[in-house]
C-alpha cells in the first residue's frame, strides 16, 4: 500500500493564504474598467453629434436638390416660361401667361408653403391662407409658423446666354451650435 510522503519541496505557508485578488489588484482592474467605460461613454456622445451632423446634411441637401428640381419642373410645365426664371428685377415676362416678379435675392426663411403663387423662394412663401383656405382675400396673412426655423437661402439665378442659365442655392443651417452653408449649382437650359 502507498504510504504517503510529506512533500519537502513545497514551502509551509505559515497561516497565510495566496487564494484571492490583492487590494492592488482589485484597484489596478477598477482603473482599467473606469477608464473603458469612459471612452464607451465619450464614443456615444460623438456619434450623437455626429448623426445631428449627418441629418442637418442630408435635411439641407433635400432643401437644395428641391429648388433646383422645381425650376426645371416650373420650365417644363410651362407654369414659368424660360425668361421668367430670374431673381426679382430681372425677370422677362414677355410671351408669359402669367406675371412673375420672380425669385428672392439674399438669404430668405425657407417656408413649408409655397404661398399663392405656388413656387418656393417667392416673396409669397410664408403667406396663409387663412381660416377659408383661400388666397387673396382679407384673411389671408404672414405666417412666421411656416418658416423652418434656423435655415435660410439664397437663390441667385444668372444668365450665361439666351439659351442657359447658372442656378446658385446657398443653404445656411444650423449644426451643433454653428451655422453652415451647402452650396449647390445647376444649370437650366431653354430646351426640355
Amino acid at each position: 500500500m502507498p504510504t504517503r510522503m510529506p512533500n519537502s519541496r513545497r514551502p509551509k505557508t505559515k497561516g497565510r493564504s495566496d487564494a484571492g485578488f490583492s487590494l492592488l489588484e482589485v484597484v489596478i482592474a477598477a482603473t482599467i474598467l473606469t477608464i473603458g467605460l469612459l471612452a464607451v461613454a465619450s464614443s456615444i456622445g460623438y456619434a450623437m453629434v455626429a448623426g445631428n451632423h449627418g441629418r442637418a446634411i442630408t435635411n439641407t441637401k433635400l432643401l437644395v436638390v428641391s429648388v433646383l428640381e422645381q425650376m426645371e419642373t416650373l420650365r417644363n410645365t410651362g407654369n414659368l416660361t424660360f425668361g421668367q426664371i430670374s431673381n426679382v428685377g430681372q425677370v422677362d415676362n414677355n410671351g408669359a401667361g402669367r406675371n412673375f416678379v420672380g425669385f428672392q435675392t439674399g438669404f430668405q426663411q425657407i417656408s413649408t408653403n409655397p404661398g399663392p403663387d405656388g413656387i418656393f423662394g417667392t416673396a409669397d412663401d410664408l403667406i396663409d391662407a387663412g381660416p377659408d383656405g383661400v388666397f387673396g382675400n382679407a384673411d389671408d396673412f404672414v405666417n412666421p409658423n411656416l418658416a423652418v426655423i434656423g435655415y435660410t437661402r439664397e437663390i441667385q439665378i444668372t444668365s450665361l446666354s439666351p439659351t442657359l442659365k447658372k442656378i446658385q442655392v446657398t443653404v445656411s443651417y444650423p449644426v451643433n451650435g454653428a451655422m453652415k452653408q451647402l452650396v449647390a449649382i445647376g444649370y437650366l437650359t431653354n430646351s426640355q
